[in-house]
C-alpha cells in the first residue's frame, strides 16, 4: 500500500468530507488559472497565494459546501487542525486576518489515491499552451512576410518574442522585423496628392531560427493536442 493511500485510509469520514470539499475548490482555482492564462491574463501571484481556500465569509464556497453537508458549524477548527497535523493541508491567515487553507502535495496525493483520481498529465517542458500555439500558428500562416504586430493576441509577445527575456516563461521564437515603406498620401476623398511622398515604419513578427526549429520539431505533436488550430507544415524560412 502506498503512502498516499495509507494517509487516506487513516482519515475518518468527517475528515474525508473536508478533504473532498477542499480538493474540489483547489481544482477549481487551478482551472481558473488555466482559463485566465488562455486569455493572456496571467497572475503574478505565486501558487501559494492563488491556491488559498478561504474559510470565512458569507459566500466562501468551502464553508458553504461543508455547511450543506452538516459538518461545518461544530468542530470545524479541530478537523482542520487534525488535517494540518497530518501534513495534508496548511493553515494561515492573510494580513487582514482572513483564515485560509492550502492543500499540500501530500494532501492532493492522498485524496487522489483514496478516490481513484488520475491526475492530469503534466505538460512537457517544451510544450506551449493552447493560446500561445494558436499565435505561433497564426504567424506561420502569415508566410514569409510576417504577421503585423497588432494582430498578435493580447500579451503573447511577452512569452514568444525575443527581447522579453526578463519575463518569466519567455521563449525567443519570434522577432520584430521593421521596414520603412513609401506611399502617396491621399486627401479625405481618397485622391492622391500630386508629387508628394510619405513614409512609415511597418513592424511584423517573423520566426527566429529557434522558433522555426521548435515549430518543425513539434508541429505534429501540436496538431494532435489542438486539432482545431490550423497549422502549416512548416514555418516560413527565417529572413533578416
Amino acid at each position: 500500500m502506498g503512502k498516499a493511500q495509507l494517509a487516506w485510509d487513516e482519515l475518518n469520514a468527517r475528515q474525508r468530507t473536508y478533504m473532498e470539499v477542499l480538493y474540489a475548490e483547489d481544482q477549481g482555482l487551478e482551472e481558473e488559472q488555466r482559463r485566465l492564462g488562455a486569455q493572456g491574463r496571467f497572475t503574478k501571484n505565486p501558487a501559494h497565494v492563488w491556491r488559498r481556500i478561504f474559510l470565512s465569509g458569507q459566500y466562501a464556497p468551502t464553508p458553504r459546501a461543508l455547511r450543506a453537508r452538516g459538518v461545518w458549524e461544530s468542530g470545524a477548527g479541530s478537523t482542520l487542525a487534525a488535517l494540518a497535523d497530518r501534513g495534508l493541508i496548511e493553515l494561515g491567515t492573510t494580513d487582514s486576518g482572513a483564515p485560509y487553507a492550502l492543500l499540500t502535495r501530500a494532501g492532493r496525493a492522498a485524496i487522489r489515491a483514496g478516490l481513484g483520481i488520475v491526475p492530469t498529465p503534466r505538460k512537457e517542458p517544451w510544450e506551449l499552451s493552447e493560446w500561445l500555439w494558436r499565435e505561433m500558428a497564426k504567424v506561420a500562416r502569415a508566410g514569409a512576410e510576417g504577421l503585423p504586430t497588432e494582430e498578435l493576441f493580447g500579451s503573447a509577445h511577452l512569452y514568444l518574442v525575443a527581447g522579453y527575456d526578463m519575463h518569466r516563461g519567455n521563449r525567443p521564437y519570434l522577432h520584430v522585423h521593421e521596414q520603412t515603406v513609401t506611399y502617396t498620401p491621399r486627401d479625405f476623398d481618397g485622391r492622391p496628392y500630386t508629387g508628394r511622398q510619405a513614409s512609415r515604419a511597418v513592424r511584423r513578427y517573423r520566426f527566429t531560427e529557434e522558433g522555426r526549429a521548435h515549430y518543425a520539431e513539434h508541429v505534429a505533436d501540436y496538431r494532435a493536442f489542438y486539432p482545431d488550430i490550423e497549422a502549416p507544415d512548416a514555418a516560413p524560412a527565417v529572413e533578416g
